[in-house]
């Protein structure tokens, strides 16, 4: 499998070299975190690299997410529009919000039909958008999706999704994603994360410190022999990212 450089020096070397294709990566944090900004960094490192970003989202309108990443420099119709970039965008499909930008995909859906709508969707923005490019998925949020559909059932669709792409590792030939969850500790219950992190090949947990603009970065799990847990500091200041 493909070791994938993130791009950013400090978090590959804490990650004992960088990103297996086809992993997942769970990046955790607290309610006061901008821990989660680090996914999208990523995210900007790898379209520049000539890979596909994938937005799965599930807790904001696209306006107000737009304006969130704004701030740190990323402007996801921006990107959509230069072909760099397609959302899967479920929480318009529960609510009935009806984008006209073709990079936004989405259709009615429910608790019952959610993975198998979700799955054709994939699968039209893989044929119609994605094509030969790496996708690099970012779930937004793990928690958001917990909340919509329900801790275990959401448990229960992660499994199959798995096993989904378990068979597409068999059988089909293209380039295997990178998939980044983000998931709000506060927000779920201890269960539902012992669960993704056993999912997920690496993790990575912040945590924010009150009155302070540093934050503690725990780079807890990577699947890489030379891989040591490790604590760094985080600081998102004036919309750069800054690891020490």
């Amino acid at each position: 499998m493909e070791l994938i450089n993130t791009k950013i020096p400090q978090l590959d070397e804490a990650l004992g070299g960088g990103i297996l294709e086809d992993s997942i990566v769970l990046i955790t944090y607290d309610t006061y975190s901008q821990g989660w900004t680090l996914a999208f960094e990523i995210l900007r490192k790898r379209i520049e690299e000539g890979d596909f970003g994938v937005i799965i989202n599930s807790v904001l309108p696209l306006s107000m997410l737009n304006m969130e990443l704004r701030r740190i420099g990323f402007d996801i119709f921006k990107e959509g529009e230069k072909g760099n970039l397609g959302i899967i965008d479920v929480f318009a499909s529960f609510y009935g919000i009806n984008y006209q930008q073709p990079y936004v995909y989405y259709e009615n859906m429910d608790r019952e039909t959610y993975l198998p709508k979700f799955m054709s969707l994939y699968r039209k923005m893989l044929s119609e958008r994605i094509k030969d490019r790496r996708p690099i998925g970012i779930q937004v949020t793990a928690d958001g999706f917990a909340f919509l559909i329900g801790e275990e059932r959401e448990l229960r669709n992660l499994q199959k999704n798995l096993a989904a792409k378990e068979n597409a590792l068999l059988h089909e030939k293209r380039k295997r994603p990178i998939n980044i969850t983000l998931l709000n500790r506060d927000r779920v219950s201890q269960r539902y994360l012992s669960w993704l992190s056993l999912y997920s090949q690496y993790q990575i947990d912040f945590s924010s410190q009150e009155g302070r603009l540093e934050e503690k970065m725990f780079i807890r799990k990577s699947p890489l022999p030379n891989f040591k847990p490790t604590t760094r500091i985080f600081k998102l200041e004036n919309g750069k990212i800054n690891i020490i």
